[in-house]
């Protein structure tokens, strides 16, 4: 018996996340679908309301045309509408076993999902991690010493001393999840080796050197 022959693949999980994340950023704007399909017209593109409508249901398959088309109106990104809601990973055809942050940078083009995209990914986070808390325990340090006027009190606003230890406590936090997830990509403990990346991001970043990233606000 000849088996039915069934046109394209269906929609899979990549989809629905694109239909959800369209409707939530239309209506984070306060844009109407009559709005959107109109804005789509003028683009050269056709999309009813309703089909907007079947859109955002998941009911209908958004093609990469009109992907563009509709970041571009909704003042998002193709890659926002692409990404799944916050803390999933599922996406067609990628294996369930990456991070929720390396999913949200693959998205941004900010890594590959291979081994040494990874490895390269957490090496750099775990520089920069460690020079911000370098960085903030020493600025704490000299806020905390006596005051030149006052030996009896700090040289720092005790509110600004809480600032400043409340983020030194987001950072070492931050540097646990970098070590156990360092951890599972080698156990032998190369990516935290600042020598390593030295070598292999010369002209990147040197350790003791406040980076772009790692600067305070």
């Amino acid at each position: 018996m000849e088996t039915e022959r069934v046109r394209g693949n269906p929609a899979g999980i990549t989809n629905t996340h694109v239909a959800n994340n369209i409707r939530a950023a239309r209506q984070a704007i306060g844009m109407d679908l009559r709005t959107l399909s109109d804005g789509i017209a003028a683009a050269g593109r056709k999309l009813s309301p309703s089909g907007i409508s079947k859109l955002e249901a998941g009911d209908r398959r958004v093609d990469v045309d009109d992907l563009t088309v509709i970041a571009y109106l909704l003042r998002t990104t193709p890659a926002a509408l692409l990404t799944p809601p916050e803390g999933q990973t599922t996406l067609t055809g990628v294996p369930e076993e990456f991070e929720p942050e390396e999913i949200d940078r693959w998205m941004r083009g900010e890594l590959v999902l291979t081994d040494e995209g990874l490895f390269n990914y957490w090496q750099q986070e775990w520089v920069i991690c460690t020079d911000r808390i370098h960085h903030l325990e020493t600025t704490l340090a000299g806020m905390t010493a006596p005051s030149k006027d006052d030996p009896d009190r700090p040289s720092a606003h005790p509110k600004t001393i809480a600032a400043y230890q409340e983020r030194l406590d987001a950072a070492r936090a931050r540097a646990r999840v970098i070590r156990e997830r360092g951890v599972q990509l080698d156990p032998e403990g190369r990516v935290f080796n600042a020598a390593d990346y030295i070598d292999n991001y010369p002209q990147t970043h040197q350790p003791g050197k406040t980076t772009a990233r790692s600067s305070l606000s």
